[in-house]
């Protein structure tokens, strides 16, 4: 297989994507591009002077490049998978998570990339990483039991990073896909604007070119009778947990990683006590986002199916809109979601506040 030429739109998000581009043997980089030129410029020659861009349109125009890497605010993701996939020579997108703020985009990006048998691939990496596939292991293998309950916590907001969660959860549950899901978020109030210049994570409504709310809970049920939960932003305040901290409860026993840099990285506990779960794979390094973009080549070569795919991907933002949309109606929703626009908009509308 001869290299796949790679180009990443994006160098704040991107810059991991296009360090793996530069390390994988199936990748040549050859393109970069970020509105913000100093950016971009420093990013090109840390990879040997390779094109760098501030208009990923031109970018795409010249380079030509066969993978498209896009790594840039939620709000854009729509628009620029639909220009990469209008270009003839693109062969594959990979495409940073959330899918996109709503239901008729992320359709439009699935719609229009089938039409041309474009693979496009969401960057939810964690599933291909030694941690989540360990414990996916352990629950197959049945060192828990029978599975009847997956929680997720996590701060930020949902659509942004309950996203990674939510793709977790159904991971974990052989992604078997949700008949419904109870939702509610907590919008209010926002952060001083002495707090905003502080701390840019303060709240203040908006994250990533969209609106966001300040804490989220939901209540999922999967098709299988497994039952999951969330909790995000403020709502999970708990202490000792803050950032995709999942925990498996089975018959038998529970599997929890505390969060992504938990240590040990996986604990089971079937005897009253929690101790580490050794890695079922050979060597976590090979895993996660560099074993997501190794795959995706031969996705992209051969159509090897792959974990991220775009049909995957829709399951869990079905279940994130879903949990905007039950918000919204103050209602329980089935799948699939029909509402089309960001629950989250629509609601604000409703309120004046938008």
């Amino acid at each position: 297989m001869s290299a796949l030429t790679a180009a990443v739109i994006g160098l704040r998000m991107g810059g991991g994507h296009a360090n793996i581009y530069n390390n994988l043997s199936e990748y040549k980089l050859a393109g970069l591009c970020d509105i913000d030129e100093a950016v971009a410029q420093e990013a090109s020659a840390k990879y040997g002077g390779v094109p760098y861009y501030a208009d990923y349109k031109k970018m795409l125009d010249e380079i030509k490049p066969d993978v498209v890497c896009v790594a840039t605010p939620n709000t854009l993701h729509c628009e620029m998978t639909l220009e990469a996939a209008a270009r003839d020579s693109t062969k594959g997108i990979y495409c940073e998570k959330p899918i996109a703020v709503n239901m008729r985009e992320a359709r439009a990006m699935r719609d229009a990339c089938e039409a041309k048998n474009i693979p496009l691939c969401i960057g939810h990496q964690r599933r291909m990483s030694a941690p989540y596939i360990t414990m996916r292991d352990a629950i197959v293998n049945g060192l828990i039991g029978e599975v009847y309950l997956i929680r997720g916590i996590c701060a930020g907001d949902f659509l942004s990073d309950g996203t990674h969660t939510v793709d977790s959860l159904m991971y974990l549950n052989g992604d078997h896909p949700a008949e419904w899901v109870l939702g509610q978020i907590y919008r209010g109030p926002f952060a001083s604007e002495e707090e905003q210049k502080e701390n840019r994570y303060a709240y203040n409504g908006k994250r990533f070119g969209h609106n966001t709310e300040r804490g989220a809970i939901s209540n999922i049920m999967f098709s299988n009778g497994v039952r999951a939960e969330t909790v995000t932003g403020d709502q999970m305040l708990m202490k000792g947990r803050w950032y995709q901290d999942i925990e498996v409860f089975g018959s038998k026993g529970r599997l929890w990683r505390n969060n992504d840099q938990s240590e040990p990285p996986v604990m089971i506990n079937t005897t009253g006590e929690w101790v580490n779960l050794p890695f079922s794979v050979e060597d976590e390094k090979n895993y996660g986002l560099k074993a997501a973009h190794g795959l995706f080549a031969k996705t992209v070569c051969s159509g090897a199916k792959h974990p991220m795919d775009m049909e995957t991907a829709m399951k869990g933002f079905d279940i994130v809109m879903g949990v905007y949309e039950s918000a919204r109606l103050n209602a329980r929703v089935g799948f699939p979601l029909a509402q089309e626009e960001f629950p989250l908009d629509l609601m604000l509308k409703e309120r004046g506040e938008f």
